[in-house]
């Protein structure tokens, strides 16, 4: 059986979603569907991101969102039951996870 999580999203995530037009962020709106039904499918990043994970979709978006499984310390309380918290989200750039990895710190979540 596979355990529901429940979403939840960060400001920084929702302000980079909606930088976006509308077929983009529609688009982006179906992959975090494809997240929460299998959030334990796609890599945790190495290195400068602990315990963040990465989708990668159609190899043009990259969305970073972690589990209150494994990062509980983003959890003001702990939640009734399992959640993804969406962090950021972009196109594929040769600086997407460089501006990642500043949002992240800036935002406290690194």
């Amino acid at each position: 059986m596979t355990q529901s999580f429940q979403k939840k999203y960060h400001k920084l995530y929702q302000d980079a979603k909606a930088e976006h037009d509308p077929h983009v962020i529609e688009w982006i709106s179906k992959k975090e569907d494809i997240v929460a039904s299998a959030p334990f499918s796609f890599p945790r990043l190495k290195h400068d991101f602990p315990d963040i994970r990465r989708f990668k979709g159609g190899g043009k978006i990259r969305i970073f969102y972690t589990l209150s499984t494994e990062k509980p310390e983003l959890w003001e309380t702990p939640p009734q039951s399992p959640e993804i918290l969406f962090l950021y989200v972009d196109l594929r750039s040769d600086d997407t996870y460089t501006e990642a990895l500043k949002l992240l710190r800036k935002h406290k979540i690194l």
